[in-house]
């Protein structure tokens, strides 16, 4: 009986370091995809998530603390992160499509060549972002806040850009063709080679360098312009943009 109990205190200790050990893990180990994307709305999701290549589909991060993460090649197709902090973090090749992202703050995040046609963007921050050769077709960035965003070579056709806020953002050789971008504050922006033909820009203050854009059938009347170059750029009626004299 002695040797029995003596076996039935061992299991019981040995249980207890086990459940011990379990809950240090569950404290201390780094958060993951699975622990940190929920499906129950009203969760708020904490700490930096690193999950290249993974699926995600469907995930809700909203309100989440999730600065540092990667997310590299991640499959986010109709991811929700509104409202949520994700600074710093690289979501380069992401697919993104029909991603929600309102609210959410990006700033000096990776989403170069990643995926984000139609995705709802109203009012996201990316301040800083990189965003080259990025696919934002189709999508929703009223109001959004570019400030210094590199979006070099990016995919906006058709993007709503009203009212965005996006002080020296470089659209270097983007494609903003049929594009929205009434009264948006696009100063010292930089658009050399950007396409822009049936873009709406009415209102939009445009002092910026526009050396080579395409603007064939833009709209830009009563845009505030002062100090734009429109060198060598090919103006809504077809004719050559002055270039300053020197």
């Amino acid at each position: 009986m002695s040797r029995l109990n003596s076996i039935q205190e061992y299991l019981a200790a040995a249980f207890v370091m086990v459940a011990l050990g379990l809950g240090i893990a569950a404290v201390t180990s780094p958060a993951s995809a699975q622990d940190l994307g929920s499906n129950d709305p009203t969760a708020r999701q904490v700490g930096a998530v690193n999950c290249s290549l993974c699926d995600l589909r469907y995930r809700r991060y909203i309100r989440g603390q999730l600065s540092g993460s990667v997310f590299k090649g991640a499959f986010l197709f109709r991811a929700d992160f509104s409202n949520a902090v994700v600074t710093k973090s690289d979501f380069e090749s992401a697919n993104m499509v029909l991603a929600t992202l309102e609210r959410a703050d990006f700033s000096k995040s990776n989403l170069s060549k990643a995926n984000l046609s139609r995705a709802a963007m109203l009012g996201t921050t990316l301040r800083g972002a990189a965003m080259i050769f990025t696919d934002l077709q189709d999508a929703y960035l009223e109001g959004a806040e570019l400030t210094d965003a590199n979006m070099t070579g990016a995919d906006l056709r058709g993007a709503n850009l009203f009212r965005a806020f996006a002080d020296k953002v470089i659209l270097r050789n983007a494609d903003l063709r049929g594009a929205n971008m009434q009264r948006a504050n696009m100063r010292r922006a930089g658009m050399e080679g950007a396409k822009l033909a049936g873009a709406d820009l009415a209102g939009a203050d445009l002092t910026m360098d526009f050396r080579g854009a395409d603007l064939t059938g833009a709209r830009i009347a009563s845009v505030v312009r002062t100090g734009t170059n429109f060198c060598r750029a090919i103006m809504p009626n077809g004719n050559p943009g002055a270039c300053p004299k020197k």
